[in-house]
């Protein structure tokens, strides 16, 4: 996921031509969720830690929230292009999502319509691996199961996340 993020983000920034199938699309668009939560909470905690640096972290925090958005646009439409390009639709439809709520949606359902698994004017379709189970004992990935323990961690870090939210919130209106 981080190397298809890297790809569209670095060697295809403003790649307008071609094709992107689905994972690409929403493993970029998920990354840069991430990336967005990520800060957001990490502004949170700032704020809980000091009252001081309250206002500095949350002043500091939006303004890398408005330089990563502007930076990621590009990118973010480029591949959104790729991915209409892999239906066999116009790139134009991408402004399609300015169109307040209905747009939106409407952009979404289109993102996540399969491709069109033959050539078409823009293309090759992107390339599929089918990972088989000798396959995935061969380069390592032998259990996908999340152990106890990561289970365990993940709802202990969703927890402190949730409290740091809510002091942050409650410090916030008082």
């Amino acid at each position: 996921m981080i190397e298809n993020f890297k790809q569209c983000f670095v060697y295809k920034y403003a790649d307008f031509e071609g094709r992107a199938s689905r994972s690409e699309y929403w493993n970029f668009f998920l990354m840069y969720q991430l990336l967005f939560v990520a800060i957001l909470f990490t502004c949170a905690f700032l704020s809980y830690i000091s009252p001081l640096s309250s206002a500095v972290g949350v002043g500091f925090g939006l303004v890398i929230l408005v330089l990563m958005s502007v930076v990621m646009v590009i990118p973010g439409v480029a591949v959104a292009v790729r991915r209409l390009h892999d239906q066999g639709r116009s790139g134009g439809l991408v402004f399609i999502g300015v169109v307040p709520v209905i747009g939106t949606i409407l952009l979404l359902v289109l993102m996540a319509l399969p491709g069109e698994s033959h050539d078409n004017r823009f293309g090759s379709p992107t390339g599929r691996v089918v990972l088989t189970k000798q396959m995935a004992h061969e380069i390592g990935l032998i259990d996908a199961t999340p152990t106890t323990g990561l289970t365990a961690g993940l709802l202990c870090a969703i927890f402190v996340l949730w409290f740091l939210v809510d002091r942050l919130l409650m410090t916030s209106a008082m």
